[in-house]
């Protein structure tokens, strides 16, 4: 490196120490560096709009920025929508769940072959045996008894004692949930050749029951006695967290047995279909 004096170059180590010299080399160097570097910023936002006008360089053109997939937006939005109708229906199929528990409310003359009630509860036993003694029904069945259940503790429901349980009561302790139940039922009404049962199980636990019950006696007259639960706040379940918990299973339940025999009823047809 050199500088200039006159019209021939001076070699710089040959040129004596000059501070002021010195420092202006040093702030020239910077000088250049930061000037290079602004431009380098400056060209980078020019540099990307001639790749997105089309004026972009060989090595841009090569490697163009990524664009977002169009079909995988469409998935997105057409998934997200689906979503939302889904819940919608949810919703609202809920909300119709809870109000047709609201309506329902027991015929004070209703009359029929034989009285089943589902376990789960003692006010469902007593309620059954009270519709008993006023000869509303022939015979009583309590589907769903517990094996460790004397029969002492069941007649401790009605005022006839054991009389009444030996007279024209049934129990049955093999059903182990509301299947089991309408299982054992069907059996019961087939045996006794009734036509028509009156069914007393809880409010909440009354549309599954119907339902399995319709399942395995399509030709039997069903009579539904809801028993007001004491543990359903039915008029302000949205208050109480106990009572939201409860509609929700039971929900979730009858849910699920609507869409089995949904998908029965769609599989006979199909083999009907084929048969014929």
């Amino acid at each position: 490196m050199s500088v200039w004096q006159g019209s021939a170059p001076i070699p710089l180590h040959t040129r004596p120490a000059d501070p002021i010299f010195a420092q202006t080399i040093r702030k020239n160097f910077w000088h250049d560096r930061l000037a290079r570097f602004d431009r380098l910023v400056r060209a980078r936002p020019m540099r990307q709009a001639s790749a997105i006008d089309g004026m972009a360089s060989p090595a841009q053109a090569e490697h163009p920025p990524r664009r977002p997939r169009r079909w995988l937006r469409w998935i997105m939005e057409i998934t997200g929508a689906c979503l939302l109708f889904f819940t919608a229906a949810v919703v609202t199929d809920f909300a119709y769940f809870v109000a047709s528990l609201q309506n329902q409310a027991p015929s004070p003359a209703v009359r029929a072959d034989g009285i089943i009630a589902l376990t789960g509860g003692a006010d469902r036993i007593s309620e059954a045996f009270d519709l008993l003694n006023q000869g509303r029904a022939r015979r009583l069945l309590i589907t769903g008894v517990n094996k460790a259940t004397s029969q002492q503790a069941l007649a401790g429901h009605t005022a006839g004692g054991v009389e009444v349980l030996d007279c024209c009561v049934d129990i049955d302790r093999n059903a182990l949930n509301t299947l089991g139940n309408a299982l054992e039922t069907a059996r019961w009404v087939r045996d006794k050749q009734f036509k028509s049962i009156i069914v007393v199980t809880s409010n909440y636990h009354m549309p599954r029951s119907l339902l399995e019950l319709r399942r395995v006696l399509p030709d039997t007259t069903l009579i539904a006695y809801p028993v007001i639960s004491q543990n359903l706040k039915l008029d302000s379940w949205w208050t109480d967290p106990a009572s939201i918990r409860l509609l929700l299973s039971e929900y979730v339940k009858y849910a699920g047995a609507t869409f089995q025999l949904r998908m029965e009823r769609a599989t006979a047809e199909r083999v009907q279909a084929r048969a014929e």
